[in-house]
């Protein structure tokens, strides 16, 4: 039997692993991004595979911990950040990184193809905090 400990470090490579994946089909100019239908779906569907990763994750790890019976997504990730397995600051990013997941999923209105690219550009180390606090977090514990 899998030990959750274990089952955590799976997801943690599993989303690094889409990271890297993404770092790979992001190009450097929003232009070409703007451009490529099929590479911007391309790395739209590997973000939200990157992201349903980390939330595996956080749910693994407040399951694990008992740190509490969540009511909502949002809770899900305060719980962490109560529980002190996260900082505060990431806390609330992944709040933010879970609605825009919550855009390429549903589709509320259109997704912002510039908006998009932005975040693809510049919250990606979000995901590489993520898991290193997780990592260090494990490791004391």
């Amino acid at each position: 039997m899998i030990s959750p400990k274990e089952r955590i470090f799976t997801k943690l490579e599993e989303m690094e692993k889409y990271l890297s994946e993404l770092e790979n089909l992001i190009p450097d100019d929003e232009e070409v991004y703007l451009s490529n239908l099929a590479l911007r779906r391309a790395c739209e569907k590997t973000i939200e595979l990157a992201i349903e990763s980390l939330f595996s994750v956080v749910s693994l790890l407040v399951s694990s911990q008992k740190l509490g019976v969540p009511s909502s997504e949002e809770n899900l990730i305060r719980l962490l950040s109560k529980g002190k397995v996260i900082s505060d600051s990431l806390c609330e990013k992944l709040i933010h990184m879970k609605g825009f997941r919550n855009i390429l999923v549903h589709r509320y209105g259109e997704v912002d193809d510039s908006k998009a690219y932005a975040y693809l550009t510049e919250e990606l180390n979000d995901f590489v905090s993520f898991a290193k606090e997780v990592r260090k977090f494990l490791k004391n514990n």
